[in-house]
């Protein structure tokens, strides 16, 4: 079964194969906080956590719009976040290389019943959650490390890790230039 997933105009739309195959989390480190904010996404949870689903990028298919695929980083050396370029939307983040085939999806965008999704089985970098249902501790990482080595390692021996809709042939260079957050934008989605 295929989960939909649509930006907030409607101008794209992605869909992933199997997502229960995937791995979901809550992360509430400062980075996830601070990417959703910068595009004035209004996607975190109560405590400030963002709903994540890993997976392998082959697992990805832009329907429509994969052209308004835009990418930035909040330092040089940052993980590529993905967003649409038609309305802001949170998209999901990358390592920098399709050789490392990873990919962690915001299920704010996910159009159907939260349940197809799986359920959540990891909290990570809870000492940055506040507010209202706070996690007291981090929860599930080394389930949730483990899946994603598997997942890595099954994609680079079979070939599926060039099956991604974000990075792009001969050279696999990202399909968007990167835009590198200053430091005083990457304060400014801290606050």
């Amino acid at each position: 079964m295929d989960a939909k997933f649509a930006c907030r105009c409607g101008a794209t739309e992605w869909h992933v194969a199997a997502p229960r195959r995937g791995t979901r989390l809550i992360c509430y480190c400062a980075d996830c906080q601070s990417f959703p904010r910068h595009l004035g996404a209004d996607v975190l949870t109560e405590a400030g956590g963002t709903d994540l689903l890993q997976l392998a990028p082959s697992q990805v298919t832009f329907v429509r719009g994969a052209d308004t695929l835009r990418m930035l980083r909040l330092s040089p050396k940052g993980l590529s976040r993905w967003y649409t370029g038609c309305c802001g939307t949170p998209v999901g983040n990358t390592l920098k290389s399709a050789k490392l085939p990873f990919v962690s999806l915001l299920c704010a965008a996910h159009q159907g019943e939260d349940r197809a999704l799986g359920r959540v089985r990891a909290q990570a970098n809870t000492v940055w959650a506040s507010g209202p249902g706070k996690p007291r501790k981090d929860s599930g990482l080394g389930r949730m490390v483990l899946a994603v080595a598997q997942r890595m390692l099954s994609e680079r021996l079979s070939g599926r890790w060039q099956q991604t809709p974000f990075f792009a042939p001969p050279d696999w260079a990202p399909v968007a230039e990167p835009q590198v957050l200053s430091k005083r934008e990457r304060l400014r989605a801290r606050s």
